[in-house]
């Protein structure tokens, strides 16, 4: 299997682990931060017009739905980017510091918190504000460190079951 296959097997079993934490970080969320996010969602829907006959969701209906979605597109979501990024992981592997796949994998899930937690992160900011901005990227750092140790691990030993196997021919070499 070629190195972006290894990677997106790798990937694809991080992103479930990853996923499936990630579910039950948004849940959590959710119920700590009901009230304010409640409130945000009140906000959007006073500023909706809805055409005459056309019922407009509840807050309440929208929040249980947030709840329901969350762990699913989590889940969904994690195995669709951990294919992705065990693709990028396999042609970057080389480029990363660390002598071990495990050291090679922190530091790449460091970079994606980076990237997607903290900064992708800062748009939630402005709407629910610095304490829901705080836990989300505790979460995500958390998350992001077990996906990319584990996608390290797990490339790595992909990586050692597809290496071809040395045999000694039959008879000695003269």
């Amino acid at each position: 299997m070629s190195k972006a296959g290894t990677g997106a097997k790798a990937g694809v079993v991080a992103g479930l682990v990853y996923g499936i934490i990630a579910g039950i970080l948004s849940v959590v969320i959710l119920f700590v931060f009901k009230n304010l996010i409640m409130n945000t969602i009140n906000s959007a829907l006073a500023s909706q017009t809805y055409p005459s006959g056309v019922t407009p969701p509840t807050a309440q209906s929208l929040y249980t739905l947030a709840l329901i979605a969350a762990p699913i597109g989590a889940i969904i979501g994690g195995i669709i980017a951990g294919l992705i990024l065990g693709i990028i992981f396999a042609y970057v592997y080389g480029k990363l510091p660390g002598k071990s796949a495990r050291i090679k994998g922190v530091i790449f899930g460091l970079i994606l918190w980076i990237i997607l937690g903290v900064l992708v992160g800062l748009s939630s900011l402005g709407s629910y504000g610095a304490t829901y901005y705080a836990v989300s990227v505790a979460g995500d750092l958390v998350s992001s460190i077990i996906f990319g140790l584990l996608l390290g691990i797990l490339y790595g030993r992909f990586t050692k079951n597809e290496e071809p196997q040395k045999t000694e021919p039959p008879w000695p070499s003269s």
